[in-house]
């Protein structure tokens, strides 16, 4: 067996710059340009890929955009005090305290 550590590939320097920090501009098309299409799966990749991976996005973004013009959200947590624990997807393995405060 054969097995891909996505954790590992979606956090390659090669690829992408300061991995570790959350920087969306890495996948505007200038930056994605010439990129391995398989250097980001996060609905795995080839024949049998996820088959609602186009409708999450499209429901992740609609539920976000919404979520954020209406409300303010900060971490409690520094990042660093995160645990993270890797099962079928990877999450904090306590949840993740945030304050959420209503935009005026």
């Amino acid at each position: 067996n054969v097995m891909i550590v996505v954790y590992q590939l979606h956090r390659d320097p090669a690829v992408f710059p300061n991995p570790d920090k959350f920087n969306p501009d890495n996948f505007l098309p200038e930056n994605s340009a010439g990129r391995h299409p398989y250097a980001y799966i996060p609905f795995s990749a080839g024949a049998r890929n996820c088959i609602g991976q186009k409708f999450a996005v499209l429901e992740e973004k609609t539920v976000l955009s919404t979520i954020l013009r209406k409300f303010r959200i900060e971490a409690i947590e520094r990042r660093e005090d995160v645990s993270l624990l890797g099962d079928l997807v990877l999450r904090p393995r306590d949840g993740l305290r945030i304050r959420v405060s209503r935009r005026m």
